[in-house]
């Protein structure tokens, strides 16, 4: 435990240590007490194992690193799930390489949460959709509009950004792109931007004019378009 936290305190950009325990049941409390992302958990410890934690825990919310001089063990560990599995004596390398492959697990499964949710908020909305073909350099793509967040201007071309995330080069204009979306749900805010009204979440004109998406996009609104905007789409809600 006392190398653990010197080790450990080397790298606070990485972990920020929660507390310690010296046996499984203290450890059990403490992870209840603490919620953490990540436990460095000993296999022979007094009274119980360190692989009984998932007698507790049958699909632990927190990540796992096996911490022992057993290498016997490495087998069942691994089978259950545990992240990593370092060997004493503990090499502060190959502690420092386990973190951070627990950060990149982390921060993936975040996103795909994310992504989650966002797909859920999108099905809950009724809004009435249509495929739409759209052409690009090699060849041509369908998507439902109901989907599309905002489209942007790329030179003679544009791009279609996704509620999901994913982005559309199209080989054609925004005008083009204008006319074949339906009229009572693409605004455009700009020379350079259409936006589905369906995802709109705000307009504010603080720190410049801009519509934000439910997603976190900002959207730049032209100075002509401020004056009638909130009528403008106010007519479009309703047909």
């Amino acid at each position: 435990i006392e190398i653990l936290t010197d080790f450990l305190a080397l790298t606070p950009h990485l972990v920020r240590l929660e507390g310690t325990a010296n046996n499984l049941d203290d450890g059990i409390n403490l992870i209840n007490l603490k919620t953490p992302d990540l436990v460095l958990l000993d296999i022979n410890m007094p009274s119980k194992s360190g692989l009984e934690i998932y007698n507790y825990f049958t699909n632990p919310s927190f990540k796992i690193i096996f911490v022992t001089a057993f290498d016997k063990y490495a087998i069942d560990a691994l089978r259950k799930s545990a992240v990593d599995y370092l060997l004493k004596p503990i090499n502060f390398v190959e502690l420092r390489e386990s973190l951070q492959k627990v950060i990149a697990l982390l921060g993936y499964e975040r996103k795909q949460t994310e992504l989650e949710e966002r797909v859920n908020k999108i099905f809950m909305l009724d809004i009435d959709g249509k495929n739409v073909l759209l052409d690009f350099e090699s060849g041509f793509v369908i998507e439902n509009t109901k989907y599309i967040e905002y489209c942007f201007a790329d030179q003679a071309y544009s791009v279609i950004i996704t509620y999901f995330g994913k982005r559309i080069n199209v080989s054609k204009p925004l005008k083009y792109l204008q006319e074949i979306l339906p009229e009572n749900q693409f605004y455009r805010t700009h020379k350079s931007y259409l936006v589905n009204i369906n995802h709109i979440e705000k307009f504010s004109k603080f720190n410049g004019n801009f519509i934000h998406l439910k997603s976190g996009a900002k959207i730049p609104v032209s100075t002509r378009n401020i004056s009638d905007i909130a009528k403008k789409i106010k007519q479009m809600l309703a047909t």
